[in-house]
């Protein structure tokens, strides 16, 4: 299907079970799982072979980035309009609103669901702000970056991942002691940040400067701002937050651990338990959380790191986390990999080998120049060089 087809970026999400490329007309391919809609397809059937996303390319909507949540896509293109396909029940794709709704189970209880269930083709979403810059899309959340400077969140805030300052916990009617969590189906601007004394535990209020770069995780959030400071918020467990405590945070709040002079951050990518941090001297990558828990200790504040090899990592599509693992591509087209857990051959190194949890170059691709890669629950797929002679063979 993507024969002659060239491929300028492959989609992320450490919970998507569905792919998305976008080939350098800016239309963009999907296949895997639709059953929420999330292929942009029209329909809910799934597809086993890439297919072109009607509406994007060229006549349509150019398409620059895409992320992946666990059932819902986000696209920007060039304009900076965002569209959004796949599951709304928490209002990710920001459509509709959230209303209260009985529901008989084993006893009728009111909560909170979205007007509007899914969306099986890319949606422009409901948002008026100045364009969008970049996109991010967590599990059942998603962020915006606009061209201004601020953040925008929406979807699912049970563990506070919206920085809005709730987690938006209500007690469902007739429940004892069900807890629910409301979502949020508009856009809601960032506009808080905050410092946390590490003895008191007392927040007092930060200016707020541009931020340049954002990255939603399964449950957490981050961003940088343009002095090089980061601030987190979300769910905490494992220190994946950096905070230095595995609480959860409903507030943007600084890193202060990073308050030193090799501490100034360019970009950051949140994971499933993991937030990794580049920053401006070259190579230098810090990382908060950890990639496995279980062999692992956690870092609960950003420490330096050097698990993704020797080579140059670009942030953005240099790099693509698994659950429990993540692949890097180095600037030389070299990969260094993990992957814990079951493996479903996403890691690519036949069929008896498990990874045993120590980061590794890729031997099996180790005759291309790889480019960019773009992981999901349990697949990867490179971006590898054609155009240098010695790419030919």
């Amino acid at each position: 299907a993507l024969k002659d087809v060239r491929i300028k970026m492959v989609g992320s999400g450490q919970e998507a079970a569905h792919v998305f490329v976008v080939d350098e007309t800016g239309q963009a391919w999907s296949w895997g799982n639709n059953e929420f809609g999330q292929l942009g397809q029209g329909d809910f059937r799934h597809r086993r072979v890439p297919t072109p996303v009607s509406g994007t390319g060229p006549g349509g909507h150019t398409i620059v980035a895409v992320s992946l949540g666990i059932r819902h896509t986000l696209l920007l293109t060039s304009r900076g309009d965002v569209l959004a396909c796949g599951d709304n029940s928490d209002g990710q794709c920001a459509q509709g609103e959230m209303k209260t709704k009985n529901v008989t189970g084993k006893v009728q209880e009111e909560i909170e669901v979205c007007s509007v269930k899914s969306l099986n083709v890319p949606t422009a979403i409901n948002y008026t702000g100045p364009p969008v810059i970049k996109v991010s899309a967590g599990k059942e959340f998603s962020m915006l970056l606009d061209v201004e400077g601020c953040v925008w969140a929406f979807g699912c805030q049970e563990f506070g991942q919206l920085g809005n300052g709730t987690d938006g916990s209500y007690n469902s009617a007739n429940s004892k002691v069900k807890m629910r969590y409301a979502g949020i189906s508009q856009p809601q601007k960032i506009s808080r940040v905050y410092e946390r004394d590490s003895k008191t535990k007392k927040t007092k209020m930060m200016q707020m400067m541009r931020i340049k770069d954002i990255s939603a995780g399964s449950h957490h959030g981050a961003m940088v701002d343009e002095l090089g400071k980061v601030f987190s918020w979300g769910a905490g467990a494992y220190g994946r937050t950096g905070l230095g405590e595995p609480m959860d945070t409903h507030t943007p709040v600084w890193l202060q651990s990073l308050d030193h002079p090799r501490g100034k951050i360019d970009n950051v990518m949140c994971g499933n338990m993991i937030t990794i941090l580049w920053g401006k001297t070259a190579g230098q990558i810090f990382m908060a959380g950890c990639v496995d828990h279980i062999r692992k200790e956690c870092n609960m504040t950003p420490k330096q790191w050097y698990d993704m090899g020797d080579s140059v990592i670009q942030p953005g599509s240099g790099v693509g986390l698994w659950r429990k693992g993540f692949s890097a591509v180095g600037e030389d087209g070299k990969v260094t990999y993990v992957n814990n857990g079951p493996c479903y051959g996403e890691i690519g190194m036949g069929e008896r080998f498990r990874t045993q949890g120590v980061p590794k170059k890729s031997k099996e691709l180790d005759y291309v120049h790889c480019m960019k890669v773009g992981t999901g629950a349990n697949w990867a797929a490179y971006v590898v060089r054609d155009t240098e002679e010695e790419d030919e063979e």
